[in-house]
């Protein structure tokens, strides 16, 4: 893709430390390309501590905006102006606009996972849900399925009080019935029992952290109809969606949710609305950041070999 900027782009940074295996500017441009939108986002790196003069920098050139990942997604927002009900409670900052002098952000995380699942047939409506995790990214994914009509959600997490925690931020916004408790084999294989849908927002499973369920006997007992969606990117078929699919039950993984995202990211960055066969591009733009990735790493490689 040729690039031609003028006075009139927008432009984005993704920020964040490291970015060695970020994916999201290389996504971004795919969907400012595909909806035909004169703006172009840039990789950052911003260390801990630096977010502060990034910040001076936005304003001082009147940058339209940037798109946060690690570790700054809580460090920015005693820098806003502005935020969304769900982004204040649950402390986490994904995609910021700079605009008329205010930094206006907000958290897109749930927004692509509720999507995501919705694409797949999925009706959130009434359904009981099981969710795995308390950590950052589970309190946005949560809420939006209970926008979504959610009527029982069960949180399980190694940590429980951090579970209970978590219910109980939700339940400041929604009517759903709650019910945090311990994630361990005999709680897990309970709450499966009744699940119409489960969420899997851990880093069990993820290919850089060498930490796995220990135990997933629990998919067993989830109904025939059940669904399970993993925050997982990478690998693309983690043991538990494997499990799944053993089992025919169907899933899918943090692709969806990172490629649904960005359906939001342009409404929110841009105020345009594109048809779903945005899709398809934010795909190939996944696949060629990781193969870039990959010709990186080898050249990096042979550099350090002395070839």
């Amino acid at each position: 893709m040729v690039f031609r900027a003028d006075s009139d782009t927008q432009i984005y940074f993704q920020i964040g430390d490291p970015l060695r295996f970020a994916t999201a500017a290389v996504l971004h441009n795919a969907m400012f390309a595909y909806a035909n939108v004169n703006a172009v986002s840039i990789n950052k790196v911003v260390k801990k501590g630096e977010l502060g003069r990034f910040i001076e920098g936005v304003k001082d050139l009147d940058i339209d905006g940037f798109d946060i990942t690690m570790p700054h997604k809580q460090d920015v927002i005693p820098f806003l102006d502005e935020m969304d009900d769900i982004s204040r409670e649950f402390q986490s900052v994904n995609h910021v606009n700079y605009r008329n002098g205010k930094l206006i952000g907000t958290t897109l995380d749930g927004i692509g996972m509720r999507l995501a699942i919705e694409a797949e047939g999925v009706d959130l409506r009434g359904k009981n849900v099981l969710i795995l995790g308390a950590g950052g990214v589970t309190g946005p994914v949560a809420a939006e399925i209970c926008k979504a009509g959610a009527s029982r959600m069960a949180v399980l997490n190694r940590t429980p009080e951090k579970a209970e925690t978590l219910a109980g931020q939700l339940e400041k916004h929604f009517a759903a019935e709650f019910m945090p408790d311990a994630m361990t084999p005999e709680t897990l294989c309970r709450y499966a029992r009744e699940a119409d849908v489960v969420v899997q927002c851990t880093c069990l499973g993820m290919l850089d952290k060498h930490v796995d369920f220990e135990d997933l006997s629990f998919v067993g007992q989830l109904p025939p109809h059940a669904f399970v969606a993993d925050c997982v990117i990478f690998p693309e078929r983690t043991s538990l969606l494997r499990a799944a699919e053993s089992r025919g039950i169907r899933g899918i993984n943090g692709f969806g949710m990172l490629i649904w995202q960005q359906k939001a990211m342009l409404k929110f960055h841009c105020g345009v609305d594109v048809d779903d066969g945005f899709y398809d591009a934010g795909e190939e733009a996944i696949y060629t950041a990781l193969a870039l990735r990959a010709a990186r790493d080898q050249r990096d490689a042979r550099r350090a070999a002395g070839k």
